[in-house]
Order: C-alpha cells, then sequence, then structure tokens
C-alpha cells in the first residue's frame, strides 16, 4: 500500500531538476529527503542527494551515504578528510554537479537547520537560479520558531535573505514524536496551510507516520496529499543498521 500512495504524491507534483530542502531544527527535512530520493528513484528517476548540512554533523546524511550507495543512490558528502569534524565543510562539486544534471535525473540538496543553515546554498545561488529548481521549506508546526504561522512566514523571509534563493513550496511534517496522534497531524497541517496560503505559496503534502496515514486522511478530506514518511534516521542506540 505504501508504495502506492507514495507513487501518487510523487506524480501528484511536477519535481524539478534541482530540489533543496531546509527547515527548522526538528523539522524532520532530512526524513524527507531521503523519502522524496526513494519515491522519486521508485518512479524510474535517478537520483543524487547531496548533504550541504553546515548546522549538524550528525543525523545528516553522510551518517548513511554507504547505505544510501548501496540502494542505488549518488551521494555527496564533505570530503572525506573532514567527513566526520564539526567544522562547517561542503563538498566543492555540488556546484558542478547542479550545472551538469542530465534530463531525468534530480538533484536533491540537504541544507542545515535553521536560517542560518541555508547559507549554505550561497556559494551555489548562481548554479541553483541558473536551472530549474525549488527550495522546500519542510515545517514542524510543533518547533517554536515555526509553530505559528506568523513565525513560519519569518522564517522564510530570513532564510531567503540569507541564500538569495526564494522558497517555492512547503511541506506539513508535524509532529511530537512517538506522542503523536492524527488529530495533532491535522493541526498542524492547518498552521503550514495558514503560512502558505500568507505566502502564496503550495503545500505539497503533509507527512504522518504510516500506522496514522489512514485516520489522518479521513481528518484531511483530500485537502493535500497525505504521505506515509518512513523514518530512517534513527540513532545506533535504537539499533539502526543504517549508518555508516
Amino acid at each position: 500500500m505504501e508504495d502506492g500512495i507514495l507513487n501518487d504524491v510523487i506524480r501528484a507534483h511536477e519535481w524539478p531538476r534541482t530540489i533543496a530542502v531546509t527547515g527548522a531544527l526538528g523539522s524532520g527535512k532530512t526524513e524527507f529527503v531521503l523519502n522524496l530520493a526513494r519515491g522519486l528513484k521508485k518512479n524510474g528517476r535517478r537520483v543524487i542527494i547531496a548533504d550541504a548540512d553546515i548546522i549538524n554533523p550528525y543525523f545528516c546524511i553522510r551518517q548513511i551515504s554507504k547505505t544510501l550507495e548501496q540502494e542505488g543512490f549518488s551521494v555527496m558528502t564533505p570530503p572525506e578528510s573532514v567527513k566526520w569534524s564539526d567544522m562547517s565543510v561542503i563538498n566543492p562539486s555540488i556546484g558542478a554537479a547542479i550545472a551538469g544534471a542530465s534530463a531525468g535525473e534530480h538533484m536533491i540538496i540537504d541544507v542545515g537547520g535553521d536560517a542560518n543553515g541555508v547559507m549554505a546554498l550561497k556559494q551555489f545561488e548562481p548554479d541553483i537560479l541558473a536551472v530549474d529548481h525549488r527550495l522546500i521549506l519542510v515545517v514542524n508546526a510543533y518547533r517554536p520558531k515555526t509553530s505559528t504561522s506568523l513565525g513560519v512566514k519569518k522564517m522564510a523571509a530570513q532564510m531567503e535573505s540569507l541564500c538569495g534563493i526564494k522558497i517555492g513550496a512547503l511541506v506539513s511534517n508535524s509532529h511530537i514524536m512517538e506522542a503523536t496522534t492524527a488529530t495533532d497531524v491535522a493541526r498542524g497541517f492547518d498552521v503550514v496551510l495558514e503560512a502558505g496560503e500568507s505566502m502564496n505559496l503550495p503545500v505539497l503534502c503533509a507527512t504522518v507516520i504510516p500506522e496514522l496515514y489512514d485516520e489522518t486522511r479521513r481528518l484531511l478530506e483530500s485537502r493535500v496529499p497525505v504521505w506515509p514518511l518512513i523514518r530512517f534516521m534513527k540513532g545506533p542506540w535504537e539499533g539502526s543498521e543504517m549508518w555508516s
């Protein structure tokens, strides 16, 4: 069932060649990147995943790069000599990869959380603006800075001023971890939708754990595609086999 739903969400939108994804800390942006990458790949697209997180060197793409490569993704992480350092280092080849992406290929850039995280995109601004692109803001309405539509709007404006790229869409990933209910997801979506309407931006989907999919879909009544998001970024203490 999940693959069919995933395909429906992927086909509901046009996905540009370059997709950058950001959000506040705790928004779930990296989880969305991984689910989007898998969705595009299952629909026959070639996908490059680029780690451009300068805020948190842990719980990011570089942690699971080997697993992703084994699954057939091309992965761009910081150079090996500084891959595990606390310094803010980005693979300088990302710009060339953006410019050189071919037809049928998508490059998804995982950008660091909070406003300062999008500064990583500034160096690639000319490359991104020169191609078909979209900057997606993932919003968890239960995080302090994005708990209101005004908060979302302020964060978006600050991000745009720092990176020089306009946000093109929102994703509602509203949750309170294991305590989340379908009602929580629906209420969070209302906040994100209000923010999107105030900025004239579409909300691409509302994400939810698979167990809450049916109930959430009933509550949202087809107002937005509902995406059963699979959680991949688990800590090693949770028995995860994903970590490199």
